[in-house]
């Protein structure tokens, strides 16, 4: 044990006197002091003293040492206490007779230094034990390299544990002589079960594509092998993969006496790598099918523009060859009405207003459903300019004004009294307001009323067309915006002229100046369209 901050210890010599009793005897019966210090000043420090703790004698050796050049000077005579903890040593060997070793560090003008000190009994001739007798020897050169070799293992190990999971020896018959503690982490085990056993019986190298194993073929021919894996089952039957490296250990003859190496886990690694590869080929197979889908959306798309320009030549086709006969079919039923040819009976005046209105009716479904064609085809024109909304009701008043006095409706509450400046397409602003109030006109009962109501919300206006008719059911709403599509039990009724094109056109349109359309109904309440459209700010 290393004795730390020792203090200041006086000059310890003795005389003649005190040690003749243990001098051997001479011709003269006493050994001299002079002899003493002859043969100890020399030798090692070194201190003598009787079972009680009187000194008997020190060299110079120990004076310089623990003295620390304070001590009074041997020709002073006088017999000066060890130093403390010696003392103690002292006591303890009194009582024991038996030898101590100990490890001491002094600081010196050098630095620190270490001795190895023995402290002893001595027994005389008789066995009496008359003295105890400590040597100190100088063991800095040695305790220095010892610490180095220490820092050196340390380094090594750490390295070592840094690189690998668990190192392992093996003797010259491959069997294991030394394994590291982290290998109760890998195989479950602790290194006292392993050591004697095969290395090669730890697990199973894994074979090539003969079926032999590179790492016992390595082993051999007591050649080195690097990064072979091999498969151990744990205690808790679970299998793990370790790569394993070793190299040949000879000995100073060139005699083979076995392996070192290293092994490191790498289940995980594999486990990932696994799992990456199963990822890596589904998502080849997700491209694959995403391939052949976008081959067959390129196909289907191709076929889509193939069929619009089909739709489009067609509706083209249909414009011309309808609208031309159409046009003469109402153009000779209006010159009938007039009897401008000369006068027809009763019955053929009413087949000839008939012919017409049929042929106008005709007429505006031909027109409705190229304007759908041309919205979903982004091909209708839009001429968005200032637009007076009071003028665009009173121009649609004035279109469904006839009907509704056929029906003796009343229409005042139609009439706005404030203009507003609309930002819309004035001749499609005008279609939405008249489809909305000739299909309140339509289904509005015999001398029911309609009406219009205007309110600014944000940056547009909302106008609401209501009516007194039967209303619409909550699940029919929706559907009425359809293409094609009519409620029953409510104002849309197929008992109506129409197909069921006017609002998805509105809607369409509003959608297309920035607006909208929305319905407000109960079913024997009437109901309430409102077209959002965009103010002129």
């Amino acid at each position: 044990m290393a004795e730390q901050s020792l203090g200041s210890v006086v000059s310890l010599r003795t005389d003649v006197e005190s040690i003749s009793n243990l001098a051997v005897p001479t011709t003269q019966g006493i050994v001299s002091r002079d002899f003493f210090d002859a043969v100890f000043d020399q030798s090692q420090p070194m201190y003598m003293v009787r079972p009680d703790g009187t000194v008997i004698y020190v060299n110079s050796g120990y004076t310089d040492l623990f003295d620390h050049g304070t001590a009074v000077s041997a020709k002073d005579k006088i017999f000066p206490s060890l130093k403390s903890d010696h003392l103690e040593i002292v006591s303890r060997i009194a009582k024991s007779k038996k030898v101590e070793i100990r490890q001491v560090s002094l600081e010196t003008g050098s630095g620190t230094e270490f001795f190895l000190s023995r402290h002893f009994p001595i027994f005389d001739n008789s066995d009496n034990f008359i003295a105890i007798c400590g040597t100190f020897i100088n063991s800095t050169r040695q305790v220095n390299a010892e610490t180095k070799l220490r820092l050196e293992k340390r380094r090594f190990l750490d390295i070592t544990r840094a690189a690998s999971d668990w190192i392992w020896e093996t003797d010259s018959d491959g069997s294991i002589t030394y394994v590291s503690d982290r290998v109760v982490q890998a195989v479950g085990l602790p290194p006292l079960l392993l050591k004697g056993k095969q290395l090669t019986k730890l697990g199973s190298f894994s074979k090539d594509s003969n079926g032999a194993s590179k790492a016992e073929s390595a082993i051999a021919k007591h050649i080195p092998f690097r990064s072979i894996p091999m498969t151990i089952e744990g205690t808790d039957g679970k299998s793990k993969i370790f790569n394993l490296s070793g190299v040949p250990v000879f000995n100073e003859k060139g005699r083979f006496v076995g392996y070192r190496g290293t092994s490191d886990d790498i289940t995980a690694r594999l486990e990932a790598e696994h799992e990456a590869s199963s990822s890596r080929a589904d998502l080849e197979k997700a491209i694959a099918e995403i391939t052949h889908k976008n081959l067959q959306l390129e196909m289907t798309a191709k076929k889509s523009v193939a069929a619009a320009r089909a739709k489009d030549e067609f509706l083209a086709t249909m414009s011309h060859e309808l609208r031309t006969p159409l046009n003469a079919i109402i153009g000779f039923a209006e010159v009938m009405g007039m009897e401008t040819f000369g006068p027809l009976t009763g019955k053929y005046k009413e087949y000839a207003g008939d012919i017409l209105n049929s042929g106008r009716h005709l007429l505006s479904l031909i027109e409705d459903i190229l304007d759908i064609a041309r919205i979903e085809s982004d091909k209708i024109p839009m001429d968005i300019v200032k637009t007076s909304l009071k003028e665009i009701v009173e121009d649609a008043i004035i279109l469904i004004q006839k009907h509704a006095n056929d029906k003796n409706l009343d229409i005042e509450a139609t009439k706005i009294d404030q203009d507003f400046d609309l930002k819309v397409d004035p001749t499609r602003c005008l279609q939405i307001i008249v489809n909305l109030m000739g299909n309140a006109v339509k289904f509005t009962p015999l001398d029911g009323s309609i009406g219009i109501d205007t309110k600014i919300q944000g940056d547009d206006i909302l106008l609401t067309i209501w009516d007194t008719g039967p209303g619409i059911a909550h699940s029919e709403q929706e559907r009425i915006f359809e293409a094609f599509k009519q409620a029953h039990n409510g104002i849309y009724s197929r008992g109506e002229d129409g197909v069921g094109l006017g609002l998805t056109l509105s809607l369409k349109l509003a959608r297309l100046m920035g607006g909208d359309i929305t319905v407000e109904s109960d079913l024997g309440k009437g109901a309430r369209f409102t077209v959002k459209l965009p103010l002129m700010l």
